[in-house]
């Protein structure tokens, strides 16, 4: 049976990502349904980003991996220094008034941060 790392290479070639290889050596150890749950994706996108196949934003997925299985962190300007897997986590919650840190991180977000990816703000530096 192949394995989702031996699965990466033979799509990616010579050219293939760290971020790739660190994606499929995780769907390897724990599988791929574990591994879609730990970092909030679907089964089926793992799946094709290790078999080089997905059509949709391998930025952002890349940055999660990167923020989870590799420990890149950012600067949040509320929080302090964060994974930056948690920082896309962060971005993508609702304001919540009735919680003064969600709403700290809520404005911050959409106040210039560099490390914003929402639509109109900063992205991530790379």
């Amino acid at each position: 049976m192949i394995t989702m790392t031996e699965k990466a290479r033979a799509a990616w070639g010579p050219a293939l990502p760290d971020w790739v290889r660190e994606l499929a050596e995780l769907a390897t150890r724990s599988g791929l349904n574990a591994c879609a749950r730990r970092l909030g994706y679907s089964s089926t996108t793992i799946s094709q980003v290790i078999s080089a196949k997905y059509p949709g934003d391998l930025e952002r997925l890349e940055e999660t991996v990167r923020g989870a299985l590799m420990g890149k962190t950012v600067g949040c300007p509320v929080l302090g220094e964060i994974g930056l897997d948690a920082c896309l986590a962060w971005q993508a919650k609702p304001r919540a008034v009735t919680n003064a840190i969600r709403s700290r991180v809520y404005r911050a977000c959409r106040s210039n941060c560099p490390h914003s990816r929402l639509k109109g703000h900063s992205h991530v530096e790379r």
